[in-house]
């Protein structure tokens, strides 16, 4: 069999994949969902026995950004930040008897917490809604049913990467911009402050660092 037969056999033979998962939306109401262990538990075998294998070949994050927003009760304003990441997965599935016959499928995904597990619900997100639409898994929910809720957020944005983050000089309050070390190469923002604050034990500006050593040769 080549690669799509193998896909066809697969998607054929899995069917529908129960909603396992409780997902709870206030103390007193929650709803059935399907999660990511429902569908590796009902694809992992079936994928077994055609010979093909599934993985996330690669993942590149479109946005990464801090929401705030605010509610109010009895006078009494309360804040929230909320730490919203959407990444772009492209999942591979692979004929194991071919290693080189190979289909893509590209996902785009949104994580959305209040501490340090937006970028973890977007991957887990991703992945399983790849093998759900590559192996048109149904779970009788449409995204279409419900109306989406708006919030009122104010969007602090960033740069989608860890070393293009924004930072700024912390005597003159001036922007860093990226710049080209002796060596010819862009030295990324973090490096940068990074080397500054173990050097200076703050983060500075290249301007400021020229200042801050002529004087220290005077």
């Amino acid at each position: 069999m080549n690669l799509y037969q193998k896909l066809d056999a697969i998607t054929a033979e899995i069917g529908t994949v129960a909603k396992n998962l409780n997902v709870a939306t206030s103390k007193t109401q929650s709803y059935k969902a399907v999660g990511e262990r429902d569908v590796i538990d009902a694809v992992k075998p079936i994928e077994h026995k055609y010979g093909v294998y599934s993985y996330p070949a690669s993942r590149e994050t479109v946005e990464s950004e801090r929401l705030e927003s605010e509610s109010e009760y009895q006078g009494k304003i309360t804040k929230r930040t909320t730490f919203y990441t959407r990444l772009k997965t492209v999942y591979r599935f692979v004929n194991i008897e071919n290693p080189e016959e190979y289909v893509d499928t590209t996902v785009f995904s949104v994580g959305i917490d209040s501490q340090d597990k937006g970028d973890g619900k977007a991957m887990t997100y991703g992945d399983k809604y790849a093998l759900m639409k590559a192996y048109k898994i149904s779970t009788g929910d449409d995204p279409d049913q419900q109306a989406s809720v708006d919030a009122d957020y104010t969007s602090r944005p960033r740069q989608t990467s860890a070393n293009d983050a924004i930072f700024k000089c912390e005597v003159c309050g001036n922007v860093l911009v990226p710049y080209k070390g002796k060596d010819g190469k862009t030295v990324s923002l973090r490096a940068h402050a990074e080397r500054s604050r173990s050097l200076y034990d703050e983060v500075l500006c290249i301007d400021c660092i020229n200042k801050r050593n002529a004087s220290k040769d005077s």
